[in-house]
Formats: C-alpha cells, structure tokens, sequence
C-alpha cells in the first residue's frame, strides 16, 4: 500500500477537539496509507465531557468523525488493552506516532520507559526505532517533574509540541487554531495534509470539521 502509516494515541488530557480534528484532517492527506488510532479509557471520559456525553465506547469516537469511505478505509482502531497488537513491535513498519493531547501521567511514562497498555507500548516502539514522536502536551503551569520528563523524553528521541496558539495568525477561530497545530505536528511525522503548505499554515482549504 503506498503512502506512509501513522499511530495517533490519545490520552485522558484535555483537548478532544485537537485529536479529533488531527484524526479527521490526516484521514482527509494524500500522503497517507493507513492510520492506527488506539483511545485511552481516559480519553473516552474527556470525550464525553468535552465532545459528545454518548460517546460510550472507541467506536463511538469514531463514528463521531463521519469520515467518506475512503478515508474510513484507511482507519484501523485498537483496543488499548491489545498489547499484542501490530503497533506494539518494532518489526511493524510505522512512520512515526502521535500522542494528542498527552497528558503529563502519559508524558512521565513515555520518559521513564513504562510501558501500561497499547498507546504507552507504541510510544516505546517509536523511540527505540528511532521513529518521529510527537507529544502534544496538556498541561500548565508545569512542575518540576513536567520539565525533567520533558527533558527525559526529548533526549530520548521525543518532540515534546504543547499545542500552544498561533498568535500569528491573527484569528479568532478555535477550529483555525486547531488546524495550525495540526498541519505542523503531521510535518514531524512526514505527512502533508490538504491545503496550501506554507511555512506560516496560512489560509488553506481543509476539509470541514465533523457536525459542522
């Protein structure tokens, strides 16, 4: 299958919407052949707080995209308990991982090599591979812990990315905010998403977000 595949975890931090519009618009790429979602138990209650209080399941996530059917084809959900799944060996040919949002329980053990379920297990891969990790940190202000885990997981091989504000864009736009994050953190991973790609992910055509 030609294209590259990507591993987005999401995790029980704050921020449902920047992992469902990072979902929803590397889905939408060109460039992508396949992409390995795995959801944390405590992604599903932030997503139920902050997205839709229905959501019961990872599946129900999902639905939630409303994706075409070529995209949809291109999705492949895991179980977070499935430590035997594909994305947790090395010999499994992935090019690269995503945790959005990553909070700072799942930053500490990303640094410290722990390795509790799906999502931690495919971020170990990644870094012992030598593969793109990005971690969309989660958290403010940070403690002394945050920035030594910080600094533990960027010597490793991690990019550490707080999805902070692109004041340069000059809008008002929270789903406009959203999509800057998105189309910088999927260039760490090697993959273009739909719109013009400039330096600055200025004014582009991406697709609309779901239930808009």
């Amino acid at each position: 299958m030609a294209g590259s595949e990507i591993v987005v975890g999401v995790s029980g931090a704050s921020g449902g919407l920047l992992a469902r519009r990072f979902v929803e618009l590397a889905l939408a790429a060109e460039g992508l052949a396949r992409l390995h979602l795995v959801l944390s138990p405590s992604s599903l209650r932030v997503a139920r707080s902050e997205l839709d209080p229905d959501i019961g399941n990872a599946a129900d996530w999902v639905r939630r995209l409303s994706p075409s059917a070529a995209a949809a084809a291109k999705l492949v959900l895991h179980s977070h308990e499935e430590v035997g799944a594909s994305i947790a060996s090395g010999s499994y040919p992935s090019s690269g991982m995503i945790v959005i949002p990553c909070s700072a329980g799942t930053l500490g053990a990303i640094a410290n090599g722990i390795s509790r379920g799906l999502l931690q297990r495919a971020a170990d891969v990644c870094l012992k591979e030598r593969r793109p990790l990005v971690l969309a940190l989660r958290e403010s202000p940070y403690s002394l812990v945050h920035i030594e885990n910080m600094r533990r997981a960027t010597q490793a091989g991690a990019i550490v990315a707080p999805p902070t504000p692109a004041f340069y864009l000059q809008s008002p736009s929270m789903e406009r905010f959203l999509d800057a994050y998105c189309v910088r953190a999927a260039r760490w991973l090697g993959l273009e998403l739909p719109g013009p790609q400039d330096r600055w992910a200025g004014e582009s055509k991406l697709p609309e977000p779901a239930g808009r």
